[in-house]
């Protein structure tokens, strides 16, 4: 029998593989999901991750002879908007 959120069917099986467990790798299997809930788990997933990785950033540019982001730099086709964000 299904476990049922309202009109929403909940995986009934999380199992976790113990033979390729590590203390820093694991292998879960969870299912049956609704249409579509794999595409929405696995987003969520992927943002977490992404911000729990440690990175640089550039966080400011200075260039000579420009006041402010929306200035032009002669002989350059790009503004300076389209030269930092690329």
């Amino acid at each position: 029998m299904p476990l049922r959120l309202g009109r929403f069917e909940l995986p009934n099986r999380l199992q976790k593989n113990e033979d390729t467990a590590t203390e820093t790798y694991a292998q879960f299997t969870a299912e049956p999901f609704e249409a579509g809930y794999g595409t929405t788990l696995g987003n969520s997933l992927r943002r977490v991750l992404l911000s729990s990785l440690e990175g640089a950033a550039i966080t400011s540019v200075k260039i000579a002879g420009v006041q402010h982001e929306f200035s032009t730099i002669d002989h350059v086709v790009e503004d300076i908007t389209e030269i930092v964000l690329n």
